[in-house]
């Protein structure tokens, strides 16, 4: 059996027909299981659904739930996109795998983790996608001025690669603290305009990294819901 590294490392098309088979399968699973539960809906996705296959992005968004990455797969098909991940996660030997076939790779938070960033940059120099959730945890909707980390302003700089925002709505619902089963809330996601590093060349080397990931988030949480017109 392949080992977990060889996912991490190999390029998603060349990961083999178990990985693309998988991902297949595991996405159209999920929009089958989740469409009528959730009701989701995605908006301005079109422009990356329909970019040649080998456009590099790196894609933010907030982070309520653990089916965030899923809502975000399933509204960039048939392009797919590769996710950081808690190490956590990947401790797990069946979930562990499930995550390195459909892409996903680990990062040890709280630290530096070399590995992650240049795996992370490679990916991004190959032309793949890559999805990060810069708090770097789920965050509850009243603590969106929780510290962002600023491993993504590192990786858009190696990578030259500009940031895509995402807004996702509803997954905050899906579990709230405290309580012990499920709710399904409608989900709606919306991208916003690319972000680039080098928008902030003019600023400061030792605040730059600060403001990138600053203005990143802010475009996330400023984005507003383009069913109800305001800001939830």
């Amino acid at each position: 059996m392949r080992s977990l590294e060889s996912f991490y490392d190999g390029a998603l098309e060349d990961a083999g027909r178990c990985s693309r088979w998988f991902n297949t399968f595991f996405c159209g699973l999920a929009r089958i299981v989740l469409k009528p539960l959730f009701r989701y809906r995605f908006y301005d996705a079109d422009n990356l659904r329909h970019l040649p296959s080998d456009t590099p992005y790196i894609i933010a968004g907030n982070h309520f739930s653990n089916l965030d990455p899923v809502f975000v797969m399933l509204s960039l098909r048939p392009r797919r996109i590769r996710f950081i991940g808690k190490e956590e996660l990947f401790r797990n030997p069946i979930i562990g795998r499930m995550g390195a076939w459909v892409g996903g790779f680990p990062v040890k938070r709280g630290t530096p983790d070399r590995t992650a960033i240049r795996r992370a940059v490679t990916i991004l120099k190959r032309g793949e996608l890559l999805g990060i959730f810069p708090e770097g945890t789920r965050v509850n909707p009243s603590q969106q001025e929780s510290e962002s980390r600023e491993g993504i302003a590192l990786i858009a700089q190696m990578s030259k690669v500009p940031v895509i925002p995402v807004r996702i709505w509803g997954t905050d619902k899906i579990k709230p603290k405290g309580s012990r089963g499920m709710q399904f809330p409608r989900v709606v996601l919306r991208y916003g305009e690319p972000i680039d590093i080098e928008q902030f060349a003019h600023v400061p080397k030792a605040e730059r990294f600060a403001a990138f990931t600053e203005e990143v988030m802010k475009s996330i949480y400023g984005m507003e819901h383009p069913e109800r017109g305001d800001d939830l």
